[in-house]
């Protein structure tokens, strides 16, 4: 103190408490430094991550207003045909158009998709026609199938080949909590996800996931029309599953992130076991979005046995993903009925009759 009194120094002496806390201070920085984790302290790994752009979700913006424009005109076609806006929440309890205006706007309906057995072609035939459809045999309340299906109809003893119901359910939604459900996720995480990936990549992943998810067990589930984006969107948190485990080293905690969104899929594939929902589409669509995601999302390289690893997983993922759409497709076309006993299971609990009519 006499020393800097000497200098012309003003001595201040620190209290315990203010030792204390700066001793505290001081440990929080090295925490905070040690919570970084090493891989950023390779050159090459920033340079990287400095490198990748982002850009403008176009994708994103352009499809969840499709959805948005699509609802309001489902619900308003419900109301020509029936003379209100919602169905009965015993029927839809998504707040939403009865079933027969959703097929006859393009839900993904088996009926009008493929040629079906004799035993389950007959049903549909001729068939009493639900609210939403106008019939042509006796006083217009009983259905030929071009009837019930719409979308240019069927012409008598044709076959039915309405493809286009592998695209367009992913643009159609069962009601309102439905789209509100889907897309919040849509919204606060696909955006993000185009900006990082990009427009192309974006939109190959989620066509690809949605179309795959309807076509996906759609034999089991044949006589209920099926709409909604899930399927597309499982394949977007896939994505994100994948993206966790290729970045690893670039993450703070990610045991504590990895448990967090295992939680997150698995809990949401359960809800997917209710009634009302296709599970089949959010399986399809996820299983898709592994293996479309390994092939175009951007990668971050970690050395060269890294390098090798992403490039080996890339290549097989092409032949995986090619064989697996072809298998589908094939099964879906040759197959007359379905022959698995378990796979409504996927679906559904065997509960309080949950299984009946799969």
């Amino acid at each position: 103190m006499e020393e800097a009194a000497a200098r012309g120094e003003e001595y201040i002496e620190e209290t315990p408490q203010q030792r204390k806390k700066s001793d505290f201070d001081s440990n929080k920085d090295d925490r905070r430094k040690s919570k970084v984790p090493k891989a950023l302290y390779d050159p090459e790994v920033r340079k990287q991550l400095e490198e990748l752009k982002q850009h403008r979700p176009y994708f994103m913006y352009s499809v969840t207003v499709l959805q948005i424009l699509l609802m309001i005109g489902l619900l308003i076609v419900n109301f020509i045909k029936v003379g209100h806006f919602f169905d009965s929440l015993s029927n839809n309890i998504m707040f939403g158009p009865n079933r027969g205006t959703l097929i006859h706007m393009g839900a993904r309906f088996v009926p009008c998709m493929k040629q079906m057995d004799m035993d389950r072609a007959k049903i549909f035939n001729i068939t009493i026609c639900p609210l939403g459809v106008k019939g042509s045999i006796i006083n217009n309340d009983l259905c030929t199938l071009g009837d019930l299906c719409g979308m240019g109809g069927i012409e008598q003893g044709a076959k039915p080949n309405q493809w286009i119901r592998f695209i367009a359910p992913i643009f159609l939604h069962a009601g309102i909590i439905h789209i509100f459900i889907n897309l919040v996720f849509q919204i606060r995480t696909g955006i993000q996800m185009e900006r990082d990936f990009g427009t192309f990549r974006m939109m190959v992943i989620y066509m690809a996931s949605g179309i795959f998810g309807f076509a996906f067990g759609a034999d089991v589930t044949y006589n209920i029309p099926s709409v909604g984006c899930s399927g597309a969107l499982y394949g977007l948190l896939a994505c994100l599953l994948l993206d966790l485990i290729q970045n690893w080293k670039l993450i703070v905690n990610p045991w504590k992130e990895f448990m967090k969104m295992s939680f997150i899929i698995i809990f949401s594939l359960g809800f997917g076991l209710l009634k009302f929902v296709d599970n089949f589409a959010h399986v399809g669509g996820f299983i898709t979005g592994i293996f479309t995601g390994l092939i175009f999302m951007p990668t971050i390289i970690f050395g060269k046995w890294d390098l090798r690893r992403k490039r080996f997983l890339k290549v097989i993922s092409v032949p995986i993903l090619i064989g697996i759409f072809i298998w589908v497709f094939s099964t879906f076309y040759k197959q007359e009925s379905n022959t698995c006993k378990w796979c409504k299971y996927v679906t559904c609990v065997p509960f309080n009759h949950g299984c009946d009519g799969l």
